[in-house]
């Protein structure tokens, strides 16, 4: 069994079919080797089928988010120069043919030529997806057949993933995460897929005993969520063995209560970037002793930190974290500055942005976002640290700290907090928390009390939003 949705599923000889099929209607559209096509949706088997299809017939796959608005798709899609648009329902009109998923997209699919021949090569373009937009505007990150292609085997092997699980895919295959880090590497190796049409705790639960599901990839406010569903049992998760979590840093309180109520779960962190794919993995035996570390290089990646100069810097000195290797992007879609800006120190580095060290081990640790870090007169405060703190009051469900500019300091941190469930926590009392465990500079200077965080489709906070609340 490949595919699982809802109440379809597909055998690998059936999904190979539909694959090889939509490959075949591509082509009998008139489009050919490099031309762009799009996909607006939730998680569907027919989607699944797209990515594969689009991949065979050499065109360029450009995968939109079902959060952005409809000014934002009609750019993308006027920028990128696509052809022609799939999707689960849209309630505005495009310059472009569209063909809408279900019986649209059948009679489609059993429209195409015999035969597909088309000439790919490994370093041939293969789709795009776009950044979180966590920091800024989103970005489209062009990639090739071989950077996806070798990081799928490289994941799943990372993770521990083979043809006996069964994986449930629980974000948006629209990016890195649930297309790439989860999906891709399930199929690489004949794993089951769980496709979850949408986020859900309760659809989660129902998925993973209704069909045995033995491994995940989640965010952290996915776990946050689960834990605090009304209808969370432990028992519910008896088969699950492996959870892995990326996209932001997961609260040491939450991962402890975590593997205090799942024992039998192998929770194994992962790091990586749209851009780079996963970069790093750490299992689940090495969660003690390395408390805190983002993991070691996965197979097949060359990391190194590099000082302002390009150079190495010394064992537990941080710097910021680069990459180089066949995993890296081609570049950003239709914007060569931003593209050169990555490769700042040369000889083929591409710089991520992060701040971290590396240890005597080779395990990776996370210190921040450059672009995050909060300067306040002269002293570095890295956000991660005062929200972990906030993160072990008991009344505290989700938070997120961003500086604010000061007239004499230059930038204070703020924590934007979300309560828990009938707590009355104060500013006061939080920042009297924060105070008896961070040194006095670090202390949140303002504390504010907010409903929902605004996050990504796949979860992360997005702090560029938090920032505009303060312009």
């Amino acid at each position: 069994m490949a595919i699982v949705c809802a109440e379809e599923r597909r055998s690998y000889a059936e999904f190979d079919v539909a694959a090889d099929a939509v490959a075949r209607a591509i082509g009998a559209t008139g489009l050919s080797k490099g031309d762009r096509i799009a996909v607006l949706s939730q998680n569907c088997l027919e989607s699944a089928a797209l990515y594969f299809g689009s991949a065979g017939a050499g065109t360029v796959l450009i995968n939109l988010s079902r959060r952005s608005a409809e000014d934002e798709v009609r750019q993308i899609l006027g920028q990128s120069g696509a052809r022609l648009l799939f999707h689960d329902g849209v309630s505005f009109e495009t310059d472009i043919p569209m063909v809408r998923f279900g019986d649209e997209f059948a009679a489609f699919a059993a429209g195409g030529r015999s035969i597909v021949d088309t000439a790919l090569s490994p370093d041939d373009p293969y789709c795009i997806t776009y950044t979180g937009g966590t920091t800024g505007r989103p970005r489209g990150v062009l990639v090739s057949h071989r950077a996806r292609a070798g990081q799928a085997h490289a994941i799943a092997k990372a993770f521990g993933i083979t043809d006996e699980d069964v994986v449930c895919v629980s974000t948006p295959m629209a990016h890195v995460a649930g297309l790439f880090v989860c999906f891709q590497p399930a199929i690489a190796v004949g794993a089951t897929c769980v496709l979850l049409e949408r986020w859900d705790a309760g659809l989660f639960l129902d998925n993973a005993e209704a069909h045995g599901v033995t491994a995940t990839v989640m965010v952290p406010t996915q776990l946050i969520d689960l834990l605090a569903h009304e209808a969370f049992r432990p028992e519910r998760l008896a088969t699950l063995r492996r959870v892995v979590y990326a996209g932001a840093p997961m609260p040491p309180t939450v991962l402890a209560r975590l593997m205090d109520t799942l024992p039998w779960v192998e929770f194994i962190e992962n790091y990586g970037q749209s851009e780079l794919g996963a970069l790093t993995v750490r299992r689940g035996a090495d969660l003690p002793a390395k408390s805190g570390s983002i993991g070691r290089a996965i197979e097949g990646v060359e990391l190194a930190v590099l000082g302002r100069d390009g150079m190495p810097v010394a064992v537990g000195k941080a710097g910021e974290l680069c990459c180089r290797g066949t995993n890296a992007l081609i570049g950003y879609d239709g914007d060569s500055d931003a593209t050169e800006a990555l490769y700042k120190y040369g000889n083929d580095w591409v710089a991520t942005g992060d701040a971290t060290y590396c240890d005597a081990d080779g395990f990776y640790f996370l210190v921040e976002r450059l672009r995050d870090m909060i300067i306040r007169g002269g002293e570095n405060i890295y956000p991660v640290e005062i929200e972990n703190v906030l993160f072990d009051h008991p009344d505290v469900a989700e938070c997120a700290v961003i500086g604010i500019s000061h007239p004499r300091l230059g930038e204070v941190p703020m924590a934007y907090v979300v309560r828990m469930a009938g707590a009355s926590v104060d500013e006061v009392a939080l920042i009297d928390h924060c105070a008896a465990y961070l040194a006095r500079h670090k202390n949140p200077a303002v504390i504010r009390f907010i409903d929902e965080l605004p996050k990504t489709a796949v979860g992360k906070v997005r702090k560029n939003k938090l920032r505009a609340l303060n312009d």
